[in-house]
Parts: C-alpha cells; structure tokens; sequence
C-alpha cells in the first residue's frame, strides 16, 4: 500500500506540478487538544503527549491517523514539572535553546523515569510509537557511559511494544548501525535540516549549504540501506526548493513535513 502511495504521488507531481508528500506526514509539538484540526490533512502525526488526552487521541485514531508522542531523552526543558528534580544530572545549556538543558542519560534514575514513568504514561494514552528527540547528546557528550546510557533507554521503551524513531542523532545512530544493534533498538530515524537552515538568532528559515545536504543525503543512504524508516523535517522550503525535496523523498521513499516555524504549529 505505501508503495502504491508514492506511484500515486508521484504521478500528481509530475502532471500538476504541485508538492504532496509533505501533507501526509506532520509534527505539531507547538499544538494543544484545542487546535486538534490543524491535525485534519495528514495522515501520520507527531504530537505532545502532554497536551492531549487518550480520549483525544483515540479520536485521531478513528480518523485513520498514525499518532507519534514526543519523548525528549536527552535534554529537559524548563517549563517540565519535573525540571527541578533532575537539576544535578544538567551536563549544559542547550545551543540555541536557552531554556533546556543536556542530561546525563547514564544516570539510572533518569533511565528509570524516562521509561517507567513518562515512557508508561505515553504508551497508555494510546500512541502509536515514540518520537525521540536529542540522543544528540552523545554528539555533545562523546563518552562511552553516554551511549550506553542511550541504549538502555531505547531497549526498556522497546519494551512497550511500540516503534521508536530517532529525531536527529546521526552521532548515535551510525554508531548503532556499525555495530549492527540499531534495528533493536530503534525503527526509524527523523533528520531535520537537510535542505533547510535555521537562523536561530533573526528567526528564519533558508536554503542549507550544499555540504551539509551532500553529508545527510549519505546518511540518510546508509539509514535507509540497514533497513531504518526515514522522515524529513524540513522548515520554510519554498515552492521551488519544495518541490525538489518532493523529488527526493519519492526517489528515496522517504516522507517530509514542511514546517512553518520552529512552533511546530
């Protein structure tokens, strides 16, 4: 069926001209419950479990969507009830995220709450899969304990019986890949920022440099070649560089969203 999916969409490409893979895949972490329909034209989301309800969710589900929760492994930010409780495992401020900070993901009790707690509140509400976000932790903090600490994360969320997908990550992740771990412990990976730049400082958004797409194509290559789903996240593309993205996740049976902003609304 996905396969017929992409013929289909490559066919409306070529005759209309018009960019259609990114209306089947969104992340709406900005959204709350209230904003729900901004959800109504894609058929696989990413939401923040905290903001919904199962009720909710099993509402998307009747609709014939795929819903995905935002798990954040590897960093907390401020506005977290639990911010204050893991103060002395904090390895860092956040680039460019000013309110978030790393966390030292080899401390057990952070393993224990990630996926005795929120992982078990997450996988009762109904989620299709976790989407996890900064194992690029490890990319900052290159340490072996730190790795380790990421794998024994993504095994005890395994253990919910639900996909996981890495956002970003590629430190982590080509290192699971080279020793030929990745696939149990993770299904799929999310790459941001392949065709796209951010601006933190002025807020917007434009092409990315052509070495830095040239170095996550290959990535994406050696993902998409071990066997992992890949997902684009992509912000600001225009009509013409859209449409070239289009081109590439057809080729590559890839999906992609193109976000408006960072809000993720």
């Amino acid at each position: 069926m996905r396969r017929f999916l992409f013929i289909l969409s490559w066919a409306i490409l070529l005759f209309t001209g018009c960019t259609t893979l990114s209306l089947d895949y969104g992340v709406f972490l900005g959204i709350d419950s209230d904003e729900i329909q901004k959800l109504d034209r894609y058929s696989i989301v990413v939401i923040e479990p905290s903001s919904f309800t199962a009720e909710q969710i099993q509402i998307l589900h009747n609709e014939g969507k795929t819903v995905y929760g935002y798990l954040n492994v590897g960093a907390v930010e401020e506005y977290r009830p639990y911010y204050d409780r893991f103060k002395n495992l904090h390895l860092g401020i956040y680039e460019d995220w000013p309110d978030e900070r790393w966390v030292n993901v080899a401390s057990p009790s952070w393993q224990s709450f990630i996926i005795e707690t929120l992982g078990k509140e997450y996988a009762e509400l109904g989620l299709d899969g976790f989407f996890i976000d900064n194992s690029d932790v490890y990319y900052h903090f290159p340490e072996d304990d730190i790795y380790q600490g990421l794998c024994t994360i993504m095994k005890g969320l395994k253990g919910y019986g639900l996909p996981l997908f890495i956002n970003g990550g590629d430190t982590f992740v080509s290192r699971c890949m080279k020793e030929n771990i990745a696939l149990s412990l993770f299904d799929g990976i999310n790459q941001e920022t392949v065709f796209t730049s951010i601006d933190f400082e002025n807020h917007t958004y434009s092409k990315q440099e052509k070495k830095e797409t040239d170095y996550f194509k290959d990535y994406l290559s050696k993902v998409k070649n071990y066997g992992l789903s890949v997902y684009l996240l992509e912000y600001g593309a225009n009509h013409n560089l859209a449409k070239v993205i289009d081109m590439y996740c057809i080729e590559n049976n890839f999906l992609w969203y193109n976000a408006k902003g960072l809000e993720l609304r």
